[in-house]
């Protein structure tokens, strides 16, 4: 029988009082890389496997990895975590896989299928889970474990039926209390690697964002969960903390904590306790993102004494009624200078993400968000090229305004690169966004970058751009000690990978 006891007296899968049969499950997990140890499919793992079940992971890339684990590991379930953009190669791997092995069941879950839960419908695709999945997922294992099908119903889960109906499960309750969670399975990707030494980890101490950003899926997420819990949820610093030491312990050559969380500044009482503990417990530099308006000389202090060592906040867009207007970010640029002039008072590294090519904008208005970012003077800044994904409040204002380019659920894989807008000046903008990294860390001015952006070298400027955002990334922002075959490995899977 199936080891039902969750974490703390239960946790939170309740114990059924009648298996009539129990066959564990098998479940092979398809994430984009290993280098990010992505925690979608870690926490998915490590809650299945609380309830006996079996998991392993394959990167997509890594069709080797996969063909052994199809053979040898033999899983009854392919688990897809999708983002809109590159849930295309994804699903045509699955169906590569499947029509190999077509016993096997294809799921899908992630922000992709959350918002597009008619991705279901895609040839190959057995059922998609909406939302939080901790509890989706193990409940959906358990029922096939007792019957050896997937049930007709159940609650996060749209299910094709075998006469091609699809059951649309009702979304289920916010998971409420994050300390509940068993932590992230790390041997799924450590098995996966083999023996690497890592010196970074991910790790996830809250979940929601209350902000209403027109470009982000946060609106719609709030939606969807609506009268179901509390949107913003975060785990108390001494589960954090428990976590961190057993990191610690298992990585020896750790020396970088990376916070995932939306908005780690998002509550200061919080924050204080942390930056108490985090020193004395832990002692690691680590990296977190900031929400620009939230940061005073407080916050910023807390940071610091806590061993801050570099963070990530968003611009966007360097006009008010570009940055408020029509992405709806509630900071005026006060409030970001503000929050920038305080990072370099406390010896703080930052990076800044900024969106080129805005509906609604123009190129004047590109040029002077890189102006803002270069008086800014961060050790670097991402530039992305806006996507209207269906089901965003951008995507209705671009449809509004005849610019929208995207009727059909095909996508760039990543926003670094192209866009399917109808923008003036589209290909200008595309070299400026080429351009924009590398020329505010030189602080090239405006005239100079215009001239440059205006040149047919689009090809020259990206490799570049890749080149110089791989270094600034890796001993600036998360620098860290590093053995040379090391070095060479996450380096080569860094310049292999097209997301980043």
């Amino acid at each position: 029988m199936p080891p039902y006891s969750g974490r703390r007296g239960g946790g939170l899968f309740p114990t059924p009082r009648v298996i009539l049969r129990w066959t564990a499950v098998k479940l092979l997990f398809l994430t984009s890389d290993y280098l990010t140890q992505p925690l979608g499919a870690a926490y998915l793992s490590a809650a299945v496997r609380e309830r006996g079940h079996s998991t392993e992971v394959a990167a997509l890339p890594d069709t080797g990895r996969q063909k052994m684990l199809l053979r040898r590991f033999r899983p009854d379930f392919l688990c897809l975590s999708l983002t809109t953009g590159q849930h295309s190669a994804f699903l045509s791997r699955a169906r590569h896989i499947k029509k190999e092995y077509p016993r096997l069941l294809v799921l899908a879950g992630g922000p992709h299928p959350t918002f597009y839960p008619e991705f279901v419908h895609e040839r190959g695709v057995d059922a998609v889970c909406r939302g939080e999945g901790e509890t989706a997922l193990p409940a959906m294992m358990d029922a096939f474990a007792r019957t050896g099908v997937l049930p007709e119903r159940a609650a996060n889960w749209w299910i094709k039926q075998p006469d091609g109906s699809v059951a649309e499960g009702e979304v289920g309750p916010l998971i409420e209390d994050l300390d509940m969670l068993p932590s992230p399975d790390r041997d799924l990707f450590d098995r996966a690697q083999g023996n690497v030494r890592r010196h970074t980890v991910f790790v996830m101490a809250s979940r929601g964002c209350p902000y209403k950003c027109s470009y982000c899926f946060n609106h719609a997420y709030q939606e969807l969960y609506r009268g179901k819990g509390t949107m913003c949820r975060r785990r108390s610093v001494g589960n954090l903390m428990e976590e961190l030491r057993a990191l610690k312990c298992r990585y020896p050559s750790l020396q970088i904590v990376v916070f995932q969380d939306d908005t780690f500044n998002l509550n200061r009482e919080w924050l204080r306790e942390f930056s108490e503990r985090y020193p004395r417990e832990i002692g690691l530099p680590f990296h977190c993102h900031l929400r620009a308006n939230l940061l005073d000389d407080e916050t910023a202090g807390l940071l610091r004494r806590a061993g801050c060592l570099s963070v990530k906040m968003g611009l966007e867009a360097g006009r008010e009624y570009v940055r408020n207007g029509i992405l709806n970010r509630s900071m005026s640029l006060a409030d970001f200078e503000t929050a920038s002039g305080l990072l370099h008072k406390y010896g703080i590294r930052f990076a800044i993400e900024n969106i080129l090519a805005i509906p609604g904008s123009s190129t004047d208005d590109d040029f002077y968000t890189y102006e803002v970012n270069r008086r800014s003077r961060p050790q670097f800044c991402f530039a992305s090229l806006m996507q209207v994904y269906p089901g965003t409040r951008i995507s209705e204002y671009a449809a509004r305004h005849g610019l929208a380019g995207n009727s059909r659920m095909v996508f760039p894989s990543t926003f670094y690169r192209d866009s399917d807008l109808r923008i003036d000046e589209q290909k200008l903008r595309g070299r400026l966004r080429s351009l924009f990294a590398l020329g505010v860390s030189l602080s090239l001015p405006v005239p100079l970058m215009r001239k440059l952006a205006g040149l047919p070298l689009r090809g020259l400027y990206e490799c570049l751009d890749r080149l110089w955002k791989g270094y600034r990334l890796r001993f600036r922002i998360y620098p860290y000690r590093q053995d040379f075959w090391g070095f060479l490995r996450d380096t080569r899977q860094y310049l292999l990978n097209r997301h980043y």
